[in-house]
This record gives structure tokens, sequence and C-alpha cells, in this order.
């Protein structure tokens, strides 16, 4: 059975990390992992908190290192041969782990393994990531009920969350690890990429399911629209393969249209959109989707 380092950043949001601990303790055998805390500066108690943690090993930043640069500092001072990378604001649930360990077992080649992570509400907040014809990685069937066969399959995807995500250590060092010149988003998206270009495969394991509160933290977004640029003129030429996912699931081209437009994000202005305009337009369109579904109904 591997052994797992879990290594969890952290930035403020006390209570949150208390449960994720919490979780991890009472479901997962304490044999197949240890736990490592990095926390960037935190001022509400989480320092003083973690010194008090007998089974954690912890490094405590004199200052704000990011997600990519905690996960970076964890990783060189793991011991296990899998690194996981789990955010504070997660609650993982029964039998979590092993599925993600065997998957590592099992297949060859194999560069990631993302799990299913829930809203609080119980819908899917990622099931995979897709990336859209505007180059942008989204969470494939975000918000649809997790019950849905579609968000229930074990496959391979170019990316998958590193809310939670299992990466081999070799693999990890092989590629350089997270780009710390993300600052909180797309750092996740821009290492799957470098895993899957260099052979590896990124798999969506639906039988590890983790809770995932999402972007919790302070000015979690303050520098999206640099990160999407950085990311979209790194991996322009990556394919988009949203629209492969949903025929493969079934569904017809007025479906994937609308779940084009549902799904549709924001492009820097450089790549000729403009974030207001696209939120207009997609208001409109979900509108006419509307009308056509009710007359397509009402024919019937």
């Amino acid at each position: 059975m591997k052994k797992v380092s879990i290594i969890i950043p952290t930035y403020n949001n006390l209570s949150y990390t208390k449960k994720c601990l919490k979780a991890i303790r009472e479901k997962t055998k304490k044999d197949l992992y240890e736990m490592i805390v990095v926390d960037n500066a935190s001022t509400d108690g989480t320092q003083s908190f973690l010194k008090d943690q007998k089974d954690i090993t912890y490094i405590l930043n004199k200052q704000n290192n990011n997600f990519s640069g905690a996960c970076n500092q964890g990783a060189h001072i793991a011991k296990n041969e899998v690194l996981l990378f789990l955010n504070n604001d997660t609650e993982v649930h029964d039998n979590w782990l092993i599925p993600i360990i065997n998957v590592l077992k099992k297949e060859k080649m194999i560069g990631a393994v993302g799990a299913k992570l829930l809203f609080p509400n119980g819908t899917i907040q990622h099931a995979g990531v897709a990336i859209f014809d505007s180059k942008v990685p989204e969470h494939i069937y975000r918000l649809s009920p997790a019950n849905k066969k579609y968000v229930n399959k074990k496959r391979t995807f170019q990316a998958v969350s590193a809310a939670c995500i299992a990466i081999p250590k070799k693999v990890f060092d092989l590629v350089g690890g997270f780009d710390e010149y993300y600052k909180n988003g797309y750092e996740d998206m821009d290492l799957c990429l470098k895993i899957g270009k260099a052979g590896y495969k990124i798999i969506y394991e639906p039988k590890s399911v983790v809770t995932h509160h999402e972007s919790i933290s302070l000015d979690r977004h303050r520098y999206t629209i640099r990160n999407l640029d950085l990311f979209i003129s790194r991996w322009w030429e990556t394919l988009s393969d949203a629209n492969i996912y949903f025929k493969e699931d079934g569904f017809n081209r007025l479906q994937i249209f609308f779940f084009n437009i549902k799904y549709m994000a924001y492009v820097p202005d450089k790549y000729g959109t403009v974030p207001n305009n696209i939120l207009k337009f997609r208001k409109i369109y979900l509108k006419w989707i509307k009308v056509i579904l009710f007359f397509k109904k009402i024919k019937r």
C-alpha cells in the first residue's frame, strides 16, 4: 500500500482548517499518511494552533507564499512517494483515500488523480476539468446533481482540481512542481498540463469524495485575470475538449450549446472579449434557450 504525504496550505480561516484535520483523522487509516501543513503567515491563531498538534509536521511562514509556494514547500519536506495536495476548506468523506491509492497502484504512467468534490449542499463542484473553445479550463458539470452518471465515471482529463489532487513525487519533481508565478489561481491547471505534456495520465476518480467549501480565502480572486492571461498565453495550442465529453455523455447539439453558454468564462481583453459583454451575451442566450425548450415541450 502506497503511503501518502497530505500537504495542506493554510492562510487564516482556522475554523475550516480544524474541520479539515478532524475529517482526515476520523476517516483515514493512520498508517497511510503523514500530514504537512504549510501556513502562509496567518494572523488568526492558526500558527499557535499548529504548534499544539502532535501528529502534524508544519512550516510557519513569515510571509504569504501563496498556494503554489506553500505546496512546493510541503512537497520538499514530504517523506512519502505520493504527494496529496488538499485545500484547508475541504472535508474528506469515508473511504476517500483508498480509491486514489488504487488508481496510483494499478494505472500505468499515472501522473495525477483528482477526487469528486462537492459543494456543502451536495451538488458537484468538481468532476474533472474541461477546456472550452476560449481555452479557459472549467469544472465540467459544476452544480450538477452528484448522482448523475456523467459525474460518476472514472476517466481521463487534461486537468483536475488541486483542491484534492494526488501526484507521485517523482512526477511532481520531474515537471518542476507548481509554477510560483501564479498567485492563487490556475497553477493547478498549469501543473496538470505539464504532467500531460511529459507523457503521464490525469485521472478523475469519483469514488473519492470530498466536500469543498471553495474560495473562502480573503482576496482569493485578486489575480485571476493575471493568472488566466499567463495560462492562456502558455497553453493556447492545448486541445479544447469540453464538447468531446458532452458528446460522450449523450448530450445533443442544443444541450451542448446550452452547456457552452452556461459555463462560459471571461477572457482577458487581449483575446478579444470583455467580461461584462460576455455576461450580457450569456444572459440573452440563456433566455432564448429557455424559450426554445419551452416550445419544444409544447410540441410534444
